[in-house]
């Protein structure tokens, strides 16, 4: 009896044994590389632009896009009345645009100045652009800008930034502003992570 008890035991493991072994998987092996090496939140398998930009605005692909650098600056230049002189103080300011230009040197400039209403049309008219001529002299001079890539222009008070008819208006709307314009494009650099769809085997 004991004889037939161990052969039935035996016979009991083995069996176990065997159906413990068949239902084992094998090891999962991944097809795809799932990693983010840019950190852009596109997988490697999925990145066409594995080189952008950190940072960088990115599409599905993981490319980032470009755009035309246009910017305009209001300098905080201002001027007295019935006065083209800029002073000293605003010297500062006039720096900091040189040295953008100095950083992006396929950028030009036009350089708009304005008068506030006080006088007639004709001698505000030449006033603004005296205004803006003397923006322009100071970054060739003071600061070896290439004139050929300053545009100056006089707008008298066809383009006020405060309507009304107080000395603190009129010293606002005498004033400089400027805009930079290149043909250079410049990758955008807002951060938008967008989702992934999984990877086709």
């Amino acid at each position: 009896m004991n004889y037939v008890m161990t052969i039935i035991l035996t016979l009991a493991v083995s069996g176990c044994s065997v159906h413990i072994e068949e239902m084992t998987a094998a090891p999962t092996v991944q097809q795809s590389d799932l990693t983010d090496s840019e950190g852009d939140g596109v997988i490697n398998a999925r990145d066409l632009c594995l080189n952008s930009f950190t940072g960088a605005q990115v599409n599905n692909d993981g490319c980032g896009s470009d755009r035309i650098e246009k910017v305009r600056r209001t300098l905080l230049v201002n001027f007295a009345n019935n006065s083209c002189l800029v002073e000293p103080k605003f010297l500062p300011e006039i720096k900091n645009l040189s040295d953008f230009m100095k950083e992006h040197p396929s950028a030009n400039l036009t350089v708009e100045g304005h008068t506030s209403i006080r006088g007639s049309k004709e001698l505000n008219k030449k006033l603004s652009q005296n205004r803006a001529q003397a923006i322009k002299d100071i970054l060739v001079n003071e600061f070896a800008i290439d004139e050929h890539r300053i545009t100056p222009i006089g707008y008298g008070f066809e383009r006020l930034l405060l309507e009304g008819d107080d000395e603190y208006i009129h010293a606002r709307n005498r004033r400089i502003v400027a805009e930079l314009s290149s043909e250079k494009s410049f990758t955008d650099m807002k951060w938008t992570i967008y989702s992934v769809d999984e990877v086709a085997e």
